[in-house]
């Protein structure tokens, strides 16, 4: 009876935790969500793994965000993850990440393109490439991440130049 006891206890817990964190601090009445400047999305080519091609996608898309807010510039950047929830008013930078993997070598490569539609128009940015050596004398890969983070930053070195120079996006340039 004591372990019934304990186990409806412990599963309450867990629930009652699990609300809790649900919860969308953006979602707060008195705090509404800023608007984005420029929506994200990023295509990865085809695997058996749907599940594995939208977490390559939206990591890929993170280190984009950072790596353009650290570039300089300015506004809230939005990953898309659903082509219909893409806003017609916001410019959107669509990546095809062309591969991002361990070659054969054991360097990490990354690879993509990158195109910029606006209202105005739509502007290729090129294909951008980056490597990074593996450690694989790290106990397990996610002590190994470090080499995609490195490869993915050496790639995404000069986009945020790139998207300042057309122009496109003046209210994001830095100051």
């Amino acid at each position: 009876m004591k372990t019934l006891l304990r186990l409806l206890v412990l599963v309450g817990l867990a629930a009652g935790l699990s609300a809790c964190s649900t919860v969308n601090s953006a979602a707060r009445p008195g705090k509404p969500e800023r608007p984005a400047r420029l929506q994200i999305v990023v295509d990865v080519p085809p695997s058996m793994s749907l599940l594995r091609d939208d977490y390559v996608a939206e990591a890929f898309a993170h280190r984009v965000s950072s790596a353009l807010h650290e570039q300089g510039l300015r506004g809230r950047i939005r990953y898309v993850d659903f082509p219909d929830d893409l806003k017609p008013d916001v410019p959107v930078l669509d990546i095809m990440l062309h591969e991002w993997r361990v070659d054969r070598l054991g360097n990490v490569d990354c690879t993509f393109s990158a195109q910029l539609k606006t209202a105005s128009g739509n502007r290729s940015l090129g294909v951008y490439s980056g490597t990074s050596m593996m450690m694989w004398a790290r106990r397990d890969w996610f002590a190994r991440q470090d080499g995609f983070e490195s490869a993915a930053r050496d790639a995404l070195g000069n986009l945020g130049a790139r998207l300042i120079a057309t122009g496109l996006l003046a209210d994001m340039a830095p100051r």
